[in-house]
């Protein structure tokens, strides 16, 4: 008989994004000023790099390209912890899938400004400029790769966590499905799905993401453009080394330029 490890825990973000939350709201006055003084400089600092990204984004013109462009996002470092969402965002930036869609990265201020900045990017462009939206984010309590396949209406700070309390957006719903094609995902040992992106940044970023593609963003093909949330473990857990190939390959599925893989049998838990 195949011996099989028992099932790990599925561990919560719940306490993490509370203590990521009060650190923002919970700040004394001049905390607090110095945050808004921090978040201005970072929102400049990503319109900065953002330029900077875009002028070294495209592959080499040798290499040939479909339309459209993978936007692979990632966070910066916050609370003084190296996020390896920026990390692998920087390594794969300029380089291509395997169908031949350049891979644009941005990095995004763990802030209001940053977690806004993809759907604007998104509104602003042309309908077909991207091929697909891929978010990567910490998730310090996982121990592998972490898909999420929804968004929550709420905003990244001042909230207690609930839809009700500070939504993105009081007219739209509570939840927003991902626009990956998850009949293509196949999961391996130790990665999961996730039904809840957490109450910080990452899942407000995703949320207004969904939203913007919902209100009028297509790629250059029938359908919705298709985004999705990968929350990666923290370096002291995996190094970034050990599934940068794997975040690539998931990158190929979204974009639709790898083969078609059965669904996971792994179950969905909910956090």
């Amino acid at each position: 008989m195949e011996h099989r490890d028992p099932p790990r825990a599925f561990e919560a973000t719940s306490s993490l994004d509370a203590r990521r939350i009060a650190r923002v709201d919970g700040a004394a006055p001049r905390e607090r000023t110095a945050l808004l003084a921090l978040f201005g400089c970072a929102a400049l600092l990503v319109v900065v790099v953002a330029a900077a990204v875009r002028a070294g984004d495209v592959v080499p013109a040798a290499s040939r390209r479909r339309a459209g462009t993978v936007l692979l996002t990632g966070f910066s470092n916050f609370d003084g912890v190296e996020n390896p969402s920026m990390v692998v965002a920087r390594a794969l930036n300029g380089t291509a899938t395997r169908g031949g869609h350049a891979i644009a990265a941005a990095l995004l201020a763990v802030s209001p400004v940053g977690a806004a900045a993809t759907a604007a990017r998104l509104l602003a462009g042309p309908a077909d400029a991207y091929a697909a939206v891929v978010h990567l984010g910490l998730e310090e309590s996982t121990a592998g790769l972490r898909l999420e396949i929804a968004g929550r209406n709420i905003r990244g700070a001042h909230n207690n966590g609930t839809c009700e309390t500070a939504p993105v957006d009081p007219a739209a719903p509570c939840v927003l499905a991902t626009t990956a094609p998850l009949g293509r995902l196949a999961l391996l040992p130790g990665e999961e799905w996730s039904a809840s992106a957490g109450s910080f940044f990452c899942n407000e970023a995703y949320f207004r993401t969904l939203s913007a593609i919902r209100r009028g963003v297509r790629p250059g093909r029938a359908g919705l453009l298709p985004a999705i949330f990968i929350h990666l473990p923290a370096e002291t857990t995996a190094p970034v080394d050990a599934y940068l190939p794997r975040v690539r390959e998931l990158i190929d599925v979204v974009a639709g330029a790898a083969p078609r893989l059965d669904p996971a049998t792994v179950p969905l838990r909910r956090k």
